[in-house]
């Protein structure tokens, strides 16, 4: 059932790392609770990161921006935060990302905002690896349970938060799953707009015969772009592979440090570097196969857009990519495992299943359409608020 708009209420949002699928999410989530009467005040660092990210809310009415200073690598989000929770403008506050999460908890201490936190990522053994590690982890815990709600973004977040922190509930934190889903809006565009967006193919002077293959994403270490390289040049090797080009999109903090590694490889034959674009959905109904070689993911956007598409994907069998292609026509190969990658990707240039997703195109639009996460997210909202109201 839709809920009804109940007036006008504002929420800070707490952002350290405004890019990827934090952006996304606030894009395709929020517009429910723009129609509920929620406004918002966003809290990020001072970088041009939250800058590109504050662009993106061009014409939305009501929102203000507000900056946290950084310190090196370091953004005092709390002392920001705090100093808006005492406006007393809010009726709630949510954050985006564990590492948010903790500041703006304590930043509210003493001050009773309700306060809900949506997981983005996933814990893995080597961050809590020793005696710092741990204690790391233990005072994350004891920041954490003192959220009103925690949101794991899918089934696989959720299970890795009970592993990591199992008393994440002792507290009064309700743990909840709202799986992630991509506004099916963006992907209706016309064979015009597409065309109209540019011919790739044409643009990289490839011929029809050679297949076209697509890695969009941050150049990072979850992303799992040298191990893909290390497929590609066994592929190269082995020789009998049919023509191909990568097409890399994206940015991150390792992208000099990549397009070194595939000219020291000399892979720059089979590997096109291209600026990100915010906008993948155009760029996906060029591509003939869409590679997704992560390490860990914790629900990613990009294989729903990818498979809405009706395009082809192989994507690793990491936490949280497994959940989103699970019982669909897209293939895993093990993540990490440059063998492995090798020889999927040799099946798939040879033959990949386009007919196979294109027909489940419908299907994927139906399983991943963000209106059912949304209106769960304004449903959050509007039990948390009204607690506070009752109290």
């Amino acid at each position: 059932m839709r809920m009804k708009p109940t007036g006008s209420r504002r929420a800070l949002v707490v952002m350290r790392w405004p890019v990827g699928g934090i952006r996304t999410y606030v894009l395709y989530n929020y517009p429910a609770l723009r129609d509920l009467g929620w406004s918002f005040t966003f809290v990020g660092p001072d970088d041009s990161t939250f800058r590109a990210f504050a662009q993106d809310l061009r014409g939305w009415d009501g929102v203000e921006v507000v900056t946290a200073p950084l310190s090196g690598k370091r953004c005092r989000l709390a002392a920001t935060v705090r100093d808006q929770l005492r406006t007393g403008r809010f009726d709630l506050m949510h954050s985006q990302g564990l590492t948010a999460a903790a500041q703006a908890v304590w930043a509210n201490r003493g001050l009773g905002m309700p306060h809900v936190a949506t997981a983005h990522d996933v814990f893995r053994p080597l961050q809590v690896a020793g005696a710092r590690g741990w204690a790391k982890l233990w005072l994350l815990g004891r920041l954490l349970r003192r959220l009103d709600t925690l949101i794991a973004c899918g089934d696989d977040v959720r299970a890795n938060l009970l592993e990591y922190l199992p008393r994440i509930e002792s507290a009064g934190c309700r743990l909840v799953t709202i799986r992630n889903g991509i506004d099916m809006h963006r992907f209706a565009a016309s064979s015009d707009e597409v065309l109209a967006s540019g011919d790739l193919r044409r643009r990289l002077g490839l011929s029809n015969d050679v297949r076209l293959l697509g890695f969009l994403g941050r150049f990072m270490e979850q992303k799992g772009f040298l191990p893909l390289l290390d497929a590609l040049q066994r592929l190269k090797a082995g020789g009998t592979v049919a023509p191909f080009c990568l097409v890399a999109v994206g940015s991150g903090d390792f992208e000099r440090e990549y397009r070194a590694e595939v000219q020291r490889r000399r892979l720059a034959d089979v590997v096109t570097f291209l600026d990100f674009v915010a906008d993948v959905g155009p760029l996906l109904r060029q591509l003939d196969l869409l590679v997704m070689p992560s390490l860990w993911e914790a629900c990613p956007l990009l294989p729903m857009e990818a498979m809405a598409a009706g395009m082809p994907v192989l994507g690793s069998d990491c936490i949280g990519l497994r959940e989103v292609l699970r019982d669909t026509p897209s293939r895993m190969a093990r993540a990490g495992d440059a063998d492995a990658w090798s020889i999927a990707l040799e099946s798939a240039i040879a033959s990949p299943w386009t007919a196979a997703a294109r027909a489940f195109a419908k299907e994927a639009r139906r399983r991943f359409e963000v209106t059912q996460a949304a209106e769960q997210l304004a449903r959050v909202f509007e039990e948390r608020s009204a607690v506070a109201v009752a109290v």
